[in-house]
């Protein structure tokens, strides 16, 4: 059925025999068996006449159009959660059932559900309100705060029952299992659902004040629904209440498509309630790979330095120089200094490291990733004292082939073999002789000897 067509139902035929009369009552169920069983749940657009509420909390009204009218009630479960207020003369749409009232014997439509035609006031409502609050400044973006990328403890507001809180507690326990969750139970639909909603909030500003723990951050979490539904999320003072919270505030409230007041004020808005937990908090999974890429980083580094020192001490090994016994000394120190920073600069690493790896594992308190952490510990561990052994032994055999080579280079040293009792046998200008021919007789000749320096002069050979 369309809400200004004909209503497509078949006839429904009542059998009666008229040698069984009826009495007013059977009559009148029979009739009301016949409505109920013909007629699905319809939409129906008119024009409210009369219009009361009853002590019972019965809203009853009459829907008019230019040439009938029909009784309808609004029972008062269904009317409580309604935030339309119904008045004589307003245009609506009401979706509920057709059947007969026994008591009177009339026609009667009971509904489940009030909305106003056209473009309704609630609509209309939030768009006001969303132009004065902006106006204000409570959507400004200098004024969000952060959240914690490490939450330690988070608050929730939302409804105990249901899926939503179900949803968030398991996704909580497959993502960060050691972020501890705290719910405050509250209304999340109907008339003064706002207040236990603002209310939780200024308690989570205060909790110490209220027995409460201190959190991170908070949620506000509903599941969807209609803007009717989530109408106490539009309230002003909701949109007050979340500005003046001392922590950050999530708004969780709807499917992606929804957005309320309480999504432009809040610190960080979620699409659903789920993903406020999958924004907020990070994933194990996630972390124990960084851990390990850290350890393989730390090797790579430790690795480099090592070899970087080996290439510099292979250098000096093959340089040629005319002076070995003084220009191997600065090297040697300088050996002596890379092998001090190697130690250093890997106890320093190894120590942040250590830290970090501490840190991370004081906020991972579950059994599996405490497992992975001290196995990894461990392994680094192993890691240090490994690269300690292999520098210290790789350094103290650079150091004996230095000396070998220095003991090398000082057996050849023309010094000692003076020392030895040779000499050396320079002409006047200083060239070395080697031959006896290079020197006729009369050359002026300087000998050193291992101390000192002699004159002489040659004669003719014999």
């Amino acid at each position: 059925m369309t809400p200004h067509g004909e209503i497509p139902t078949q006839p429904v035929t009542l059998t009666m025999s008229e040698h069984e009369p009826y009495s007013v009552s059977q009559l009148l169920v029979r009739l009301r068996q016949a409505v109920e069983s013909g007629m699905d749940k319809v939409t129906v657009v008119g024009e409210i006449g009369s219009c009361k509420m009853a002590s019972s909390g019965h809203v009853y009204f009459t829907l008019k159009d230019a040439s009938a009218q029909l009784n309808c009630v609004f029972y008062r479960y269904q009317a409580v959660a309604c935030r339309v207020q119904l008045h004589e003369g307003m245009q609506v749409e009401i979706i509920g059932r057709a059947t007969v009232w026994e008591g009177r014997g009339a026609l009667q439509f009971v509904v489940d559900r009030v909305r106003e035609a056209g473009v309704g006031s609630l609509q209309q409502q939030f768009e006001q309100m969303k132009r004065r609050l902006q106006a204000e400044g409570l959507f400004s973006p200098e004024r969000k705060r952060p959240l914690p990328r490490y939450p330690e403890s988070i608050g929730l507001i939302t409804s105990p029952v249901g899926a939503v809180i179900q949803d968030m507690r398991h996704r909580l326990e497959q993502r960060a299992p050691w972020v501890r969750a705290y719910l405050l139970p509250v209304q999340v639909q109907g008339r003064g659902a706002e207040h236990g909603l603002a209310r939780a909030l200024q308690m989570w500003s205060e909790p110490e004040r209220y027995g409460l723990p201190p959190v991170d951050f908070v949620i506000l979490a509903r599941g969807g629904g209609s803007l009717e539904d989530l109408w106490c999320f539009n309230e002003e003072e909701l949109a007050r209440a979340i500005a003046a919270c001392s922590v950050p505030v999530v708004s969780a409230v709807g499917h992606e498509t929804d957005f309320s007041i309480a999504d432009f004020v809040a610190d960080f808005r979620a699409p659903t309630p789920t993903a406020a937990i999958e924004l907020t908090t990070p994933d194990a999974a996630a972390l124990e790979q960084m851990l390990g890429e850290r350890e393989l980083t730390l090797r790579k580094q430790v690795a480099r330095a090592v070899e970087t020192a080996q290439l510099r001490l292979l250098a000096v090994e093959r340089s040629k120089l005319r002076a070995p016994l003084e220009l191997l000394a600065p090297y040697s120190q300088r050996l002596d200094e890379l092998q001090e920073q190697l130690r250093d600069s890997c106890n320093e690493r190894m120590q942040e490291e250590q830290h970090r790896l501490d840190l991370y594992t004081a906020r991972l308190q579950v059994g599996r990733l405490r497992v992975v952490i001290d196995g990894a510990r461990g392994r680094l561990q192993a890691a240090q004292k490994a690269l300690r052994a292999s520098a210290k032994a790789r350094v103290e055999q650079w150091g004996a082939r230095l000396r070998v080579c220095e003991e090398q280079l000082t057996a050849a040293s023309p010094a000692h073999a003076l020392k030895r009792g040779f000499a050396l046998v320079r002409t006047e200008n200083g060239q070395l002789l080697r031959r006896a021919q290079d020197a006729p007789a009369g050359t002026k000749l300087r000998i050193s000897l291992s101390e000192g320096e002699l004159a002489a002069r040659t004669e003719e050979q014999g």
